[in-house]
């Protein structure tokens, strides 16, 4: 498959991740407009649409730095949701560092997954 298909073909899965998810927050909130619900019951969650993205990252992913990039969008949304319920103690103010560490991490468990066997 060459690059220009390959590209192709991500722009088009990335445009149906991001047209699910649009579709889910608009039924959110016509539900909310219709008083089916009550939308401020469930802001709390919103880091879930991270995750969500992350996870679909994961499902599709061909190669380890892809499944890498997915798991890092989870744990960002395990972080915020956790800073916002300020569970464990924790804040963006304190638990900020943490969030640097994964990133690095990231950067460096993608260093030697995409090398090269030689």
């Amino acid at each position: 498959m060459s690059d220009q298909t390959t590209i192709t073909t991500r722009k088009n899965k990335d445009s149906f991740s991001f047209g699910i998810i649009l579709i889910l927050l608009g039924s959110f909130f016509l539900l909310d407009r219709l008083d089916y619900i009550n939308a401020r019951d469930y802001f709390q969650y919103w880091p879930a649409l991270i995750a969500i993205s992350g996870l679909i990252c994961v499902v599709r992913a061909k190669g380890v730095a892809e499944v890498l990039n997915g798991l890092m969008q989870i744990g960002i949304a395990a972080w915020l949701y956790a800073v916002t319920q300020k569970l464990y103690g924790l804040t963006f103010s304190n638990s900020w560092p943490l969030f640097v560490i994964a990133a690095g991490l990231s950067m460096v468990i993608k260093y030697f997954a995409d090398k090269p066997n030689n």
